[in-house]
């Protein structure tokens, strides 16, 4: 990911969390202040269609972000995304982990047939009443 997707990826996130978004000084900060930060595009035909973040501290991983564009989905592509990354993960690291809205059953079913647990409830997570699964893959 570089500066000049912010856009493109602030709409995709706009859209898949509207409630929970990032704003672009967020993914700004991440680009370019961040040591931990590793972020990635997806595109198709030129065209920005997902993305994912990543934070790598020494031996551990965690997913920050991950979204596929709702026109693109059911396509494969999260999956696409989400192999790629655990495998830049695995250079690095021996496990990584997420959050994801307990409500997210898409998202839940991509993680696990991708060898994802579950580790726990993260309570209000995402607000007030609105927890979230703590889910985490061995990478080696």
């Amino acid at each position: 990911m570089e500066i000049d997707d912010l856009e493109a990826v602030h709409e995709i996130e706009s859209a898949s969390f509207p409630n929970t978004s990032w704003n672009l000084e967020s993914f700004l900060r991440e680009l370019t202040v961040n040591q931990f930060a590793h972020y990635f595009v997806m595109e198709k035909d030129e065209e920005i269609i997902g993305y994912c973040g990543l934070w790598m501290v020494i031996d551990q991983s965690q997913i920050t972000t991950i979204a596929i564009s709702r026109s693109a989905r059911g396509n494969g592509y999260g999956n696409a995304l989400l192999r790629h990354v655990k495998e830049y993960a695995a250079a690095q690291s021996d496990i990584l982990s997420l959050e994801v809205s307990i409500d997210n059953v898409p998202a839940m079913t991509l993680y696990e047939k991708e060898g994802f647990k579950y580790g726990g409830i993260r309570k209000d997570y995402y607000g007030p009443g609105k927890d979230a699964h703590v889910m985490w893959v061995e990478l080696k």
